[in-house]
């Protein structure tokens, strides 16, 4: 049996199966912020009359974090390939 060489295509193909703001980059994050920051505005002053309604808080908030995340890394990933 022969050893794999190194750089070898192995003919296994990745399926695509991430999540779905993957690859959205650094203006795709900073739309998530400011839609999500500007939901969790829209709740705050509209008023709801469900006081115990959170999910729209908890939606909103994920919104906000996902958008952080993902042009966090998008910078710091341009920062290191700049130095």
């Amino acid at each position: 049996m022969k050893k794999r060489e190194p750089g070898r295509n192995t003919g296994i193909r990745p399926t695509g199966g991430g999540p779905w703001w993957a690859g959205i980059g650094l203006m795709g994050g900073v739309i998530l912020v400011v839609s999500g920051v500007g939901l969790l505005l829209l709740l705050v002053w509209a008023g709801s009359n469900a006081a115990d309604d959170w999910a729209l808080y908890y939606g909103a908030g994920k919104v906000v974090a996902i958008g952080c995340v993902i042009a966090g890394t998008t910078l710091l990933a341009r920062r290191r390939e700049r130095d």
